[in-house]
């Protein structure tokens, strides 16, 4: 993965080398690390005027220099893409996967990521992952495998790719003296009709905010049918991590995590007449809930004889703090997303 740690004055400088102002820089920039995707009303929003000729001149200019594209949607609604790898290099990203073209849902969720920040431009954002990673790291002393990841293979090797939902993410100084800082995690609702995807998402993220003395979680979406149920998922959420210091929850978690580690150490060993259809198919389903690198870890120190009771009950780390239920929030962003239809995640 390449990237190159920039700061905001560095990307800027970046841009205006490419032929943009200090302002169309900055908005650029700010679109391309939170989704990629723009809209010429969100140009207008965060130059605080309205939409005329100076959006029209950002947009040609992106398109002329080849750094974006444009698709049509409902109402003859354009929306922008900054898709050119020279574009994300200059910002040194040039593997960053907001370049890459997203299906209509996707889409609409990273214009809503850009709202909620046009919104709250005070903000202190981590815009990478490699900032996410070195913050979390440096500030909480958070490892690598309690991040929230995701395993994707090419060319035979596996990559983990963290925080790969790319929601705002931001921090602030916390009101008690020499306390480390308050983080704030935004969670996206781009229509959805249940809360499950928000309850897999807190749970994805459970081992990173037990690191955390003071976190907030903001519910956001463009209307509040999900609020109260969102609200009693977090409450359930935290009323339920009487967890061990590293975030998993032992008597739900273990015998599931035990099941899939006695199939993995049967199919390693081509005992493959212990397995039926049903028991294939389970196996499957457990590769995709467990496939992270903390599991991994577990799963290696078990076949070495370790017990995994006593591997999911470790003594608590100083400083950490799994027993902090956080904050929930949310917050409505009074924009038309009409350009997309009735979508409905499922």
């Amino acid at each position: 993965m390449s990237q190159i740690a920039l700061t905001a004055l560095e990307r800027r400088a970046a841009l205006e080398r490419l032929g943009y102002s200090e302002r169309e820089a900055d908005f650029l920039c700010l679109a391309a690390l939170h989704g990629g995707y723009f809209l010429r009303r969100q140009y207008a929003r965060f130059l605080d005027s309205p939409d005329g000729g100076t959006v029209t001149q950002l947009i040609e200019k992106a398109l002329d220099l080849g750094h974006a594209e444009a698709a049509t949607y409902k109402a003859n609604t354009h929306i922008y893409h900054l898709a050119a790898r020279p574009f994300y290099a200059a910002l040194g990203q040039q593997d960053n996967r907001n370049r890459r073209r997203k299906e209509p849902m996707t889409i609409k969720t990273k214009l809503m990521g850009l709202d909620f920040v046009l919104d709250h431009p005070d903000q202190k954002y981590l815009t990478t992952e490699q900032e996410k990673r070195r913050f979390f790291q440096e500030r909480f002393s958070v490892q690598p495998h309690e991040l929230p990841a995701k395993h994707y293979a090419s060319r035979g090797e596996i990559t983990d790719r963290y925080f790969v939902e790319k929601y705002p993410i931001f921090y602030s100084s916390s009101f008690e003296p020499a306390s480390p800082p308050v983080v704030s995690f935004c969670f996206l609702d781009s229509g959805l009709a249940a809360v499950s995807a928000f309850e897999s998402f807190l749970s994805q993220y459970a081992r990173l905010f037990a690191h955390l003395r003071g976190f907030e979680v903001i519910y956001v979406a463009a209307n509040e049918v999900l609020f109260a149920k969102a609200q009693t998922a977090f409450q359930r959420f935290s009323s339920s991590r009487q967890a061990p210091a590293n975030g998993l929850a032992l008597d739900a978690e273990l015998p599931k995590i035990l099941e899939y580690f006695e199939a993995r150490r049967l199919l390693e060993a081509k005992q493959f007449a212990s397995f039926d259809r049903a028991k294939l198919i389970r196996f499957r389903d457990q590769q995709i809930a467990f496939g992270n690198p903390k599991t991994e870890a577990l799963y290696k120190r078990w076949r070495a004889g370790d017990n995994l009771r006593d591997l999911f009950n470790p003594e608590p780390k100083q400083g950490f703090h799994p027993s902090n239920a956080g904050h929930f929030s949310t917050y409505l962003l009074e924009y038309s997303y009409e350009l997309f239809g009735h979508l409905t995640a499922h």
